[in-house]
């Protein structure tokens, strides 16, 4: 069920009168019943596979909780992991695997003895990175004492099946989520009033900006042998601020859903585009997968306290697997592993170069001799470098579907874009780009990235739902009215997916 549907516009009002009305010791049962619904509705095995793994963690952390010895435990852990990882693995990567083991073994001319129909066109259950590292967080975090096992299956199911989350995050954690849970909410006006504000913001994310600029990076990925130099620059710019209007618009709608219910989650961005180098920005982009990834990979291997050879090989291999967490795809998991040797490059600038240079100001350096905002340029320009990547996959899918007959390899796109990028010439496909697309609507767009980002240098940190609450009761119905107004004028109601929902 998408968020921007009819179906979930009718869902969403019905779930929250009934969780909200009935008594506290029967709203866990709507919440996994509204859960299973939501998610089923997708595919009825989409259930199951959740119930599979609901069941397979609340068994793991049971188990745990009665043993005493920490390698006991680590048994039980290790099931969790299995199951968890296992269908990850066998949904998401095994058809992976399975072309890329053809490819190297047709190199040497042998033959794969798995037939090759076995693993093609497998449907992947939406959201089940999501599904599965939000559960086996619970798991680990049994494992090392820092939450007790849920003993109450309804609990544990309501906390796996929490349907605002569940398909494209935030990844929750147990030890957040689980006592709001067991929680009695009951129906509280400013909760309810911040909570559609906060979907009415996410909406306008990504209907009015996120679905607008679609058409223009589509455009340029089919076109990608046809543009310009500055035509790659603003449509790779163009892509970077449609993913980030699309994914954090579905947090906002989430957290605002959740926020109606009772139900706080944690924010999963925190504006990116200030970020003054790639290790700030990513504090601030995708929260809960880079808070999992530092707390659950990153310190197991050492984090920062082992050497600078291993910290440089820590940062590369965990920006690597946050590339194959994306998609089964090379090209995804190259765009995050040149993120991670950028961060690497930074780190081995910082730990041994300035420290030498300005040993008793190191990490102050550049600092002092260029302001704030080039710092943000610097690393907006460096993660659409490296950005360009990230769909150049399914480009390749998209240009062989239309053009069958002369396929195109995607290490082709990626070449001619990269190619493009450095040849920073006016002529070609860029003075038609805006003609075609309609230059008004272009202003239009224009206009409303501006918007954005005004309103978020001016919030800074703070929820923009409470900084609307703090206006007095004129300029928030004048700011309830010009962004509905916004949204039902311009934006694109065509039950267009998310993008993170591949992921």
């Amino acid at each position: 069920m998408l968020f921007n549907s009819l179906h979930f516009l009718l869902f969403f009002p019905v779930f929250c009168f009934l969780y909200l009305r009935v008594p506290k010791q029967h709203q866990w049962k709507i919440l996994v019943a509204g859960g299973y619904y939501f998610y089923g509705n997708f595919s009825p095995f989409f259930a199951i596979i959740l119930f599979v793994i609901t069941c397979n963690d609340f068994l793991a952390g049971k188990m745990m909780d009665k043993e005493s010895l920490q390698q006991h435990k680590k048994k039980w852990l290790l099931l969790s992991m299995a199951g968890n990882l296992g269908i990850l693995f066998t949904f998401k990567y095994l058809d992976f695997v399975d072309n890329n083991i053809r490819e190297l073994l047709s190199v040497f001319h042998i033959g794969w003895f798995v037939p090759e129909p076995l693993f093609n066109n497998w449907i992947v259950p939406v959201g089940v990175s999501f599904l599965t590292f939000q559960s086996l967080s619970y798991t680990i975090d049994v494992y090392k004492g820092v939450t007790k096992a849920e003993q109450h299956f309804g609990y544990f199911a309501s906390f796996t099946a929490f349907w605002p989350v569940m398909v494209n995050g935030p990844i929750e954690r147990a030890k957040n989520l689980l006592p709001q849970i067991k929680e009695e909410h009951r129906f509280d006006y400013d909760r309810i009033r911040n909570g559609l504000f906060r979907i009415a913001w996410g909406f306008f994310k990504k209907a009015v900006i996120a679905d607008r600029l679609a058409f223009y990076v589509d455009d340029m990925y089919l076109h990608y042998n046809e543009i310009s130099g500055w035509t790659t620059l603003i449509g790779g710019l163009f892509f970077f601020i449609q993913v980030y209007c699309d994914f954090s618009g579905y947090s906002d709608i989430a957290i605002g859903a959740a926020k109606i219910i009772g139900i706080d989650v944690m924010e999963n961005f925190k504006r990116p585009f200030f970020a003054k180098n790639l290790a700030d920005f990513w504090t601030r982009w995708h929260i809960s997968l880079s808070t999992w990834l530092t707390d659950y990979v990153f310190f197991y291997l050492g984090a920062y306290k082992a050497s600078s050879q291993k910290v440089i090989f820590n940062l590369i291999f965990v920006l690597a697997i946050c590339g194959l967490w994306h998609g089964a795809n090379w090209p995804m998991v190259l765009s995050f592993t040149m993120v991670g040797i950028f961060m690497a490059i930074r780190y081995w600038w910082q730990s041994k170069v300035v420290r030498i240079i300005k040993p008793s100001n190191s990490y102050r350096f550049f600092d002092r001799y260029f302001p704030n905002w080039i710092h943000s340029i610097i690393t907006i320009l460096l993660f659409v470098f490296c950005f360009l990547l990230f769909r150049v996959h399914t480009a390749q899918i998209a240009i062989n579907h239309l053009h069958p007959l002369e396929p195109v390899e995607w290490a082709s796109i990626a070449k001619t874009l990269y190619a493009n990028l450095f040849k920073l010439n006016t002529a070609g496909y860029f003075h038609e780009w805006i003609l075609n697309k309609g230059g008004i609507q272009f202003g239009v767009l224009l206009f409303f990235i501006f918007i954005l980002f005004l309103t978020e240098a001016f919030i800074g940190d703070a929820k923009i739902e409470n900084i609307v609450l703090a206006k007095n009761k004129a300029m928030r119905w004048t700011i309830y009215s010009l962004l509905l107004l916004s949204i039902v004028w311009f934006g694109i109601f065509n039950n267009t997916s998310f993008v993170y929902f591949q992921y």
